[in-house]
């Protein structure tokens, strides 16, 4: 049981000291956004990770359904969403690549984006930029999520049997009789969770009768045996007749 209280407390503790990836959506990309460029005229050994320099120029992209992009000069082009971390943009020749920008905390900022790449479609003049949103987004925060170093603290702890559960499960019901095992005293955690499968398993669910259709309700109304010779008595086959040639 301090087991489980342990988990919901850390599961609401703050971040630590490494940012995690962003969690934004195709509807936060859609709309318009502002690029601004800067370090033009660079190859593509450019390092766009450091912080943004000062703007050369900025455009204006918006960004529809159906993954289309127009420019501010009317080019149009098209859009692609990088799993839930970033995008790219590919419009009048040019291509840019850019991360949702993230914060400590698990903090997604899904109307920004970290320093970012461009370059033409051949693979020249390459520039970095940021981008951001016209209609800002209120930055998202994952309060659920349990960071590397303290779920591993959390997964050292050993596993203790929840006698009150075990106790209600024999009070509501006597075909069976749950216990604790000896065992478990001697494991971790992270041990017992392994012995169930791990993070990926899952508890499967009960089969669900099939909804029984109309035609199954009326053959349920018909008899087990027919015979067209006897139906309450009477027959309705005719005698067999020799149906030989007369010469």
């Amino acid at each position: 049981m301090q087991a489980l209280v342990v988990i919901v407390l850390l599961a609401f503790i703050g971040g630590s000291a490494a940012d995690t990836p962003a969690n934004c959506t195709y509807e936060d990309l859609l709309g318009t956004w502002v690029f601004s460029v800067y370090n033009v005229g660079q190859d593509r050994t450019i390092n766009c990770s450091s912080s943004a320099g000062e703007p050369v120029k900025t455009v204006t992209v918006d960004l529809q359904k159906l993954y289309v992009s127009v420019d501010d000069l009317g080019h149009t082009g098209f859009f692609t969403l990088i799993y839930n971390q970033g995008f790219e943009v590919v419009i009048n020749d040019y291509k840019w690549f850019g991360f949702f920008k993230q914060g400590s905390k698990v903090t997604s900022y899904c109307d920004q984006t970290l320093p970012g790449w461009v370059h033409d479609v051949l693979g020249n003049n390459w520039g970095c930029f940021t981008g951001k949103k016209v209609q800002p987004i209120p930055p998202r925060i994952d309060n659920n999520y349990l960071f590397g170093f303290e779920r591993e603290l959390l997964m050292k702890l050993p596993y203790t049997n929840n006698m009150e559960f075990v106790d209600q499960i024999n009070s509501v019901q006597k075909s069976w009789k749950a216990t604790t095992y000896s065992l478990h005293k001697t494991l971790t955690i992270q041990e017992m969770l392994r012995r169930s499968g791990g993070h990926a398993s899952r508890i499967p669910r009960r089969v669900r009768p099939v909804t029984v259709s109309a035609d199954s309700k009326m053959a349920a109304n018909l008899p087990e045996h027919w015979d067209w010779r006897d139906v309450n008595g009477v027959s309705y086959v005719s005698p067999v007749r020799n149906q030989e040639l007369m010469v």
